[in-house]
């Protein structure tokens, strides 16, 4: 692949530099006059506003863009996490990320790493494998069997920590507006408040379904029908809409899926909007998305078809066959959408699919989370990618 320069402004960020200084050129190479006085407070009057205007032009809210032949993937550092005396099992690669640092679970520990330079921030004892983790503006948040716990995220702390009053088995932490919710394979979400940790209700839900945050309760799925609840348990409205697990909330939708088929739900009106069928049952797959849309990548018997949705529609927008059967989550970040494909992590533009390069990280790794730009891949080992 071509190696190009280029360069991202996001937001009202902006560079300066340059190659020479003016005034390097030799005074007898030239016969230009010296500007006077009056032209050359004009010129940077004139350079001055054309600055101002760049800039006004840069800061802006919308979404980035990117050429898709102007990406490849960078590599930013390695490091050894900290038990990396062995392999660990598939349900122990618990990870998420935010703007400035990866959390990465492993049997024993969880390790805050700089998203930057890998640098370690803290780590965690865990003694029992960790079963989810997520952050999000108000902390950090983890479950063990039927412990949830708050975490700061800058140092590593506990604020709090709390049993729920049932065994949550093959699990999940989920966050909403003030509320912090946990669920697994027992049909049962439980909710707590995210400040004192106490717990506010019970939820009924599909034995693999992830409840989303929505509208200050939470969205889940139960097998024929996708429900909102208040974090007491009180509903909000239920949906006639078969799935068994949901996707991330992509805008107002949220999008659920088993049985050989996708379905959409509007959250604003707690509507099913539309159904899409697809080969094979779908479930327990991984997913990732965006604002507009979702990927659903296969789980180890659901098939090998990687799906990318239309979130407004249920169109597929691409498909693309993988091997599932031992595979990192996908990693959606700005600039692409990055699978486990093979004996290698590849990226793909999110809406149309194009190919926009491959890294040899995630071969033979099966965590992986992501914020921004950056891909932290890892098992006993961490890699990150810049794409």
């Amino acid at each position: 692949m071509r190696r190009r320069t280029y360069v991202a402004m996001l937001g009202s960020a902006s560079l300066a530099g340059c190659v020479g200084r003016p005034g390097d050129t030799d005074e007898a190479e030239t016969d230009e006059e010296e500007p006077d006085e009056a032209e050359t407070d004009e010129a940077e009057t004139d350079e001055a506003e054309t600055d101002e205007a760049e800039t006004d032009a840069v800061a802006t809210d919308e979404e980035p863009t990117y050429d898709t032949e102007d990406l490849e993937f960078q590599k930013l550092w390695a490091a050894d996490l900290p038990d990396d005396e062995g392999r660990i099992s598939l349900e122990d690669y618990q990870a998420t990320a935010d703007g400035e640092t990866a959390y990465l679970g492993t049997e024993s520990e969880l390790t805050a790493l700089s998203l930057a330079d890998g640098t370690e921030q803290w780590t965690l004892s865990l003694d029992t494998p960790l079963d989810g983790v997520t952050v999000d503006d108000d902390g950090l948040y983890t479950l063990q069997e039927k412990t949830v716990q708050a975490v700061d995220p800058d140092t590593g702390e506990s604020r709090w920590s709390t049993t729920a009053d049932k065994l949550l088995y093959t699990s999940y932490v989920t966050t909403g507006d003030d509320h912090v919710a946990a669920g697994g394979g027992n049909r049962t979400v439980v909710v707590f408040e995210k400040e004192s940790g106490q717990q506010t209700g019970r939820l009924p839900a599909a034995p693999n379904s992830q409840a989303r945050g929505w509208n200050g309760g939470f969205v889940v799925a139960d097998s024929n029908e996708v429900a909102a609840y208040d974090p007491d348990g009180t509903a909000q409205w239920t949906a006639d809409a078969s799935a068994s697990w949901l996707t991330p909330v992509a805008g107002s939708m949220v999008v659920g899926g088993g049985r050989g088929s996708f379905v959409g739900v509007d959250l604003e009106s707690g509507t099913r909007a539309w159904t899409t069928g697809v080969d094979g049952e779908l479930e327990n797959p991984m997913t990732a998305g965006t604002d507009d849309t979702v990927f659903v990548y296969p789980g180890p018997f659901d098939g090998e078809t990687f799906y990318a949705l239309d979130t407004a529609t249920g169109e597929v927008r691409w498909e693309q066959s993988v091997d599932s059967d031992l595979a990192f989550p996908p990693v959606a970040l700005e600039s692409g959408v990055v699978i486990h494909d093979g004996s290698r992590g590849r990226a793909y533009e999110h809406t149309t699919g194009t190919v926009i390069d491959s890294t040899h990280e995630g071969g033979y790794q099966y965590g992986a989370t992501g914020s921004g730009r950056t891909a932290v891949i890892y098992d006993s080992r961490a890699a990150a990618v810049r794409l």
